[in-house]
């Protein structure tokens, strides 16, 4: 029988991790208005997969999301580089509570098959969280693996 399945790790896991202990604060945002070539530069200089969009007049307003398969897209179908990235960026904006549980990311994540959602503390941005933060960044994913295959009775897994 199998230790564990990953869906098993998240939700146990999210049960105890709040998004607050791995969402990425330092977010790179940018207005409606701004050319799509500004984020495509904005992405690369910070390494970052996603830039959030913010009101001008609230810059703790997210409005939308502009990701590395919206780039992608925009860029495959021709879309020119002066283009404001409201014409590109994702308009639904998949958003969770600073102080939800990581489990309750992941579902988010899954439901709207996105890789980030971004991350809100009293309404405003806080945070971006990306899947590969929540995997990287809790070293009890691992602890929660060593735990159950201590337990594991000989021999339990072969074959599988």
């Amino acid at each position: 029988m199998a230790v564990c399945g990953i869906s098993f790790l998240f939700s146990w896991v999210g049960l105890c991790v709040k998004v607050v202990a791995v969402a990425r604060t330092n977010v790179v945002t940018c207005t409606p208005n701004t050319p799509l070539r500004e984020v495509v530069e904005l992405m690369v200089e910070r390494g970052v997969g996603s830039v959030v969009v913010v009101d001008p007049a609230n810059p703790r307003r997210p409005v939308g999301i502009v990701g590395e398969r919206d780039v992608l897209r925009a860029l495959a179908l021709g879309v020119d580089l002066s283009t404001p990235v409201s014409q590109v960026m994702s308009k639904l904006l998949v958003a969770v509570d600073a102080e939800a549980h990581v489990g309750e990311a992941v579902l988010a994540m899954r439901e709207h098959n996105v890789r980030r959602v971004v991350v809100l503390k009293g309404g405003e941005l806080y945070g971006v969280v990306a899947l590969r933060d929540i995997v990287y960044n809790i070293p009890l994913l691992k602890e929660v693996v060593e735990y159950f295959q201590a337990r594991q009775p000989a021999g339990a897994s072969e074959g599988r």
